[in-house]
């Protein structure tokens, strides 16, 4: 029982851990000689680590509406300037995550690697976080309307623009964040991205979102390099054994947010802030 706690206690403190050393870096690395289909992007590819990471720290002004939605919102204990204010003590948090809401997307982005699987009529995207999927749609179907029931990972349709796969979504119910400092987003939300297999090993990634109800213009654009791993980070060695060419099987990890651990572990804890020098 022990170790699960300790685990637990790891993981619900991974944002806080993300925040404080920012986004991972890697070397350069060279390109992937092996063979690959540039319309073929499944594989289990690695999150590079960080909040912000798709969109950016560059959010757009807000509308009216907006900023009346953004100012009640209660970031936990994050000193941003893309959060409302600076709460250290949790009992003024808000965060939807912290009562094991569905993070919903693009925020689930932030927490999770993720593991695309093509069939015939579609991508499947995996994440760890709550073991939940999107699908995105290739058999040439247009997004349903306004009248459509909103999802918290929306409705999401995708074709080919040469050997980038362009994926367009909305229908995103308004409850969620896009990001952890409290950033918001209305029923309007739309959001386009674009998936380039450059080699075997590496994946192009860039995400853009647009809500004219919320936001006056466009937010991210940035690209990103995603790395395909054989299998996640803090899978346990050696738990399926090997394939018979003695390579490693694959696996996601499971990640859920379980309410009784969630709030055992935030339960009477104040913070002094993700960084204690970094104080408003």
């Amino acid at each position: 029982m022990a170790p699960f706690i300790v685990l637990a206690a790891l993981l619900a403190l991974t944002p806080f851990l993300f925040a404080q050393r920012g986004p991972r870096t890697q070397a350069p690395q060279a390109p992937s000689t092996e063979p690959y289909d540039p319309h073929d992007i499944s594989g289990i590819w690695r999150n590079p680590g960080g909040f912000d990471v798709a969109l950016g720290p560059n959010r757009p002004p807000m509308t009216d509406w907006g900023k009346e939605k953004w100012s009640k919102t209660r970031a936990s204990a994050r000193n941003s300037p893309l959060a409302f204010g600076f709460y250290k003590d949790q009992k003024d948090w808000n965060d939807p995550l912290f009562e094991c809401d569905p993070s919903g997307y693009p925020r689930n982005l932030d927490y999770t690697n993720y593991k695309f699987v093509k069939l015939p009529n579609e991508f499947a995207e995996f994440f760890e976080r709550d073991r939940v999927w999107r699908d995105l749609w290739t058999d040439g179907r247009k997004l349903p309307g306004p009248e459509a029931k909103p999802r918290w990972y929306g409705y999401a349709a995708a074709h080919w623009d040469g050997d980038t796969l362009v994926v367009e979504s909305s229908g995103y119910d308004d409850r969620t964040w896009v990001d952890p400092y409290g950033s918001i987003h209305s029923d309007q939300m739309r959001i386009e991205e674009r998936y380039t297999r450059l080699d075997h090993d590496t994946l192009e990634f860039s995400l853009t979102l647009t809500d004219p109800k919320a936001y006056v213009g466009v937010w991210g654009g940035r690209k990103l390099k995603l790395r395909l791993m054989n299998s996640s980070q803090q899978i346990q060695k050696g738990l399926w054994g090997k394939r018979p060419d003695g390579t490693a099987y694959g696996d996601i990890r499971e990640e859920y947010c379980v309410y009784s651990i969630e709030h055992k572990f935030w339960e009477g804890r104040p913070l002094d802030g993700v960084s204690g020098d970094e104080k408003k």
